[in-house]
């Protein structure tokens, strides 16, 4: 076995700590979920946004991880059972509104927000958030259920985060961002699992027919005298019955009792009960 190697604090301080919250999880496969999401949010801005806008509208690689402290205003829909969490940067929010109505909203002297962003913002909300979803229910293999989307007024915890960079052409705008509470994590945890490599063959044997245990029956135990064992000569007769269950062992360890029986002439065991 390899000995445990003991690092410097200044070489430990460089190293990832692992966070228990993701120990034992298939967190391993969760590209497979950003490669699905990225081209599902690729298909919405390429039909609802550069077709009907004549724009150039285009996805960086999407990243994901635990959620921190920050100061942006997020707002959160309940989404049937799971509670999400969207932000979406303002330059990003311009440049579609710039298409929208040609006002060359997205100069670097853009006044103060107004109701017409933060409408946008909700309507983005509300329209990326159910093809999540059906991303999620596609990788666990059944139909994502009809969504019932509904504003939260409060944040719950968040336990994922996933972020997209948008760019017009060679021009970055800005971020779209999404967050899961524990519910919808799990959700996408427990899809991932139905994606695992399966060895061939493994859904078609059980456990119990690749188990193989070797069993001992002790019939009888028989306690004679030190006297009478002496007084044993070849063919003397002992008085003894089977006793009605025999015990069955595993490396001398008990684990049924049996009832005794006889089958076209050979002894066999039936009516297997646990040991106490």
């Amino acid at each position: 076995m390899p000995k445990a190697k003991i690092v410097a604090p200044e070489e430990g301080a460089r190293l990832q700590a692992l966070d228990l919250r993701t120990l034992g999880r298939p967190t391993h496969l969760l590209p497979l979920f950003a490669r699905a999401l990225q081209q599902e949010l690729g298909d919405f801005f390429e039909r609802e946004l550069n077709r009907r806008y004549h724009a150039g509208f285009r996805l960086l690689p999407l990243t994901q991880h635990l959620p921190a402290a920050d100061d942006r205003r997020w707002q959160w829909h309940a989404l049937n059972e799971w509670q999400l969490g969207s932000h979406f940067d303002r330059g990003l929010l311009l440049g579609i509104l710039d298409y929208r109505f040609g006002a060359g909203s997205a100069s670097a002297e853009a006044p103060a927000e107004t109701e017409t962003e933060r409408r946008l913002a909700r309507t983005l909300a509300e329209r990326l958030l159910p093809r999540f979803a059906g991303v999620v229910h596609h990788l666990a293999g059944h139909p994502a259920p009809e969504p019932s989307i509904r504003p939260q007024s409060f944040a719950p915890q968040a336990a994922w985060q996933l972020e997209v960079e948008v760019a017009d052409g060679d021009k970055p705008l800005g971020a779209l961002r999404l967050r899961l509470d524990h519910a919808a994590f799990d959700a996408l945890l427990q899809s991932l699992s139905s994606q695992r490599p399966r060895l061939p063959g493994a859904a078609r044997e059980r456990f119990d027919e690749q188990l193989r245990l070797r069993l001992n029956a002790c019939l009888l135990r028989h306690e004679l005298p030190l006297g009478e064992i002496l007084d044993l000569k070849p063919g003397s007769v002992l008085a003894i019955s089977l006793p009605p269950r025999a015990e069955v062992c595993v490396r001398g360890a008990p684990l049924f009792h049996a009832r005794v029986a006889e089958r076209q002439g050979k002894l066999c065991l039936a009516g297997f009960a646990d040991a106490e």
